[in-house]
């Protein structure tokens, strides 16, 4: 019983998403394509050849702030979209609550559904990644006519750095998941998808965000070359020319 049992919740969750895929398939191609750029820039960074390149160090220093900067705005949007999924399938979720499941049974279906997004979501994320890591690179050098340091290489250290940021913003957004259905009557799971969308409450953040990358920038990021220099300025001629003679 316990077995025919287990094996009914990986059913349910995929029963689920199939049966909400209009919102499923947006949400995986929303985190496979974050994925995918997030490994990009995560492969450039570790590249050993950076280091050859003339003036390294400002490259490191832009590629990390836009690091960061991609990181921020993945967790806003995945949380966002998570919780506007999470508001359609409230009816869903208090219908399993009304029949007899218990929070606990829902939860168990809400794991099995966070696994198969975290393995069609990032690891489809991280084969486009790949793939579109390799062909920018071949594309650099055929367009620039000349070798880069840039390896088209696979990276094992930007995967792994890829896949464990991803999958903890799928955890966060299942705590929150879990949290939502713990504190909710079966009622309100019923009625969740009937209350109106919430203006996001991130715009400080984007805010004390922008502000940090655009003072990184003036402090860090801006190039030698393009610093305002005190070099003396050329004699002035005047607007008119002297005689050539002295007057006596």
């Amino acid at each position: 019983m316990r077995s025919v049992r287990n094996g009914l919740y990986p059913k349910l969750a995929a029963q689920g998403m199939r049966q909400n895929r209009r919102f499923f398939v947006p949400y995986l191609l929303a985190l496979a394509g974050l994925t995918a750029a997030f490994y990009v820039m995560s492969a450039l960074c570790a590249d050993p050849g950076v280091v050859t390149m003339r003036g390294f160090a400002y490259v490191m220093v832009m590629m990390q702030i836009g690091m960061f900067v991609a990181g921020i705005l993945s967790a806003v949007l995945l949380l966002y979209i998570n919780s506007f999924l999470m508001k359609q399938r409230k009816k869903e979720l208090g219908l399993y609550n009304i029949l007899g499941m218990g929070k606990g049974n829902i939860a168990l279906i809400q794991c099995w559904e966070s696994l198969y997004t975290a393995l069609l979501g990032i690891g489809g994320g991280l084969l486009l990644g790949v793939l579109f890591h390799r062909l920018a690179t071949i594309a650099l050098v055929s367009l620039l006519k000349f070798s880069i340091p840039f390896s088209s290489s696979l990276s094992l250290p930007a995967m792994g750095s890829t896949a464990v940021f991803f999958g903890f913003l799928l955890l966060l957004a299942l705590a929150l998941n879990l949290l939502r259905v713990r504190v909710s009557s079966p009622i309100e799971l019923l009625h969740g998808g009937n209350v109106g969308e919430r203006e996001p409450k991130t715009r400080w953040l984007l805010t004390v965000l922008g502000v940090l990358t655009a003072g990184s920038w003036r402090r860090w990021g801006r190039p030698a070359w393009g610093r305002a220099t005190s070099s003396p300025s050329p004699p002035r001629t005047p607007p008119w020319p002297w005689p050539s003679t002295s007057w006596r």
